[in-house]
């Protein structure tokens, strides 16, 4: 199957890159770059749900503005539509909505983010929204730091903020596209909820915490709000060096829950028990260091794991029946990797 990488643009990186991986044997293939067409720092992507256009972040600081660019997938190119300013420092994650008439990009540094209309893969801003507060880590906590974005369902979408230890749910008005309502919920001080996913059939949800190194597990009710019932570490109790965790994803049917440490370079596995809760079961080491993303296949299978300060992108073998990481003996060099995302075509 073929991957899109995003990249930092350090290091010589070429932008986006394009992959092959064959699930028959678990090797690599470089398959295309696309240096001319991506913009600084493409560090997150996403794609429609038919893979008929792929977006990207171009994550600058001021006082270079950041991006939102799109593109049409055509066979192993990509050929660009246009871009828009996310009005705001650093934007690190998008997502689109699954009906792909809609977009959300949220900018880390300034702490808000921008919301856009899609017509066949056309981008138009919408509208602007700010964070406000702080929280009590005093290098990190000082000013928001919106860091995800997720879909509940086309009218609901969730954002992480860091700085201010909140996820947000907000609300849309079905005919102008606009927030309507929002609704924060705070996370333990000093926690600094980055990544988040949702297993809506079970109303479950998770958010893996940057800060503290932990994941909250939430259940989510009958009115889309979420509550908190569970805190868990995703390192070692007696772990004393630096570290902060990454990504997230489920697995095997939802079984298994999966976090990446930064530092401690590792993958967390958890089992998901009956009542949501989270039980730890294993560290897989990424075989090198500072795995910021990772991505499971589409088939279940397979594991990338992107480590952005070795420049490497190895493949595991996902265990069909405890969940476990194994070395497929694999990896491709990319530099500073930092988003994996699998298509079908």
């Amino acid at each position: 199957m073929k991957w899109f990488v995003g990249t930092y643009s350090k290091r010589n990186s070429d932008g986006i890159y394009l992959i092959d991986f064959d699930e028959s044997n678990g090797k690599f293939e470089l398959i295309n770059s696309f240096g001319e067409q991506s913009p600084s720092n493409p560090s997150f992507l996403a794609t429609d749900i038919d893979n008929k256009y792929l977006y990207s972040v171009g994550e600058s600081g001021s006082p270079n503005p950041g991006v939102v660019v799109s593109y049409s997938i055509n066979n192993n190119n990509l050929e660009k539509i246009n871009e828009e300013f996310t009005n705001g420092d650093n934007p690190c994650h998008l997502a689109v909505n699954s009906k792909n008439d809609y977009l959300v990009a949220v900018n880390y540094s300034s702490g808000d983010f921008s919301t856009y209309s899609l017509d066949q893969g056309k981008i138009s801003f919408i509208e602007k929204k700010s964070h406000e507060g702080s929280s009590i880590n005093t290098e990190r906590q000082n000013e928001p730091h919106a860091h995800s974005i997720n879909f509940l369902d086309d009218d609901n979408f969730f954002v992480c903020d860091l700085g201010i230890d909140k996820i947000i749910k907000y609300s849309l008005d079905q005919k102008t596209k606009k927030i309507k309502s929002s609704k924060a919920i705070s996370t333990t001080p000093g926690s600094g909820p980055r990544h988040f996913v949702i297993n809506k059939n079970d109303k479950l949800a998770y958010s893996i915490n940057e800060l503290d190194s932990t994941i909250t597990s939430f259940r989510i009710d009958e009115k889309n709000d979420i509550s908190s019932f569970q805190n868990i570490s995703t390192i070692p109790l007696d772990y004393t060096h630096e570290t902060t965790t990454a990504d997230l994803h489920f697995s095997v049917e939802n079984k298994f829950l999966y976090g990446s440490n930064r530092g401690h370079d590792s993958i967390a596995q958890f089992e998901i028990k009956t009542d949501g809760s989270l039980k730890f079961l294993n560290h897989f080491s990424t075989l090198g260091k500072t795995p910021r993303n990772f991505g499971i296949s589409n088939s279940n299978k397979f594991a990338l794991v992107a480590n952005e300060n070795s420049d490497t992108i190895f493949s595991f073998y996902i265990n069909q029946i405890n969940g476990s990481f194994e070395p497929t003996g694999n990896k491709i060099e990319i530099p500073s990797p930092v988003c994996l995302l699998e298509i079908f075509k």
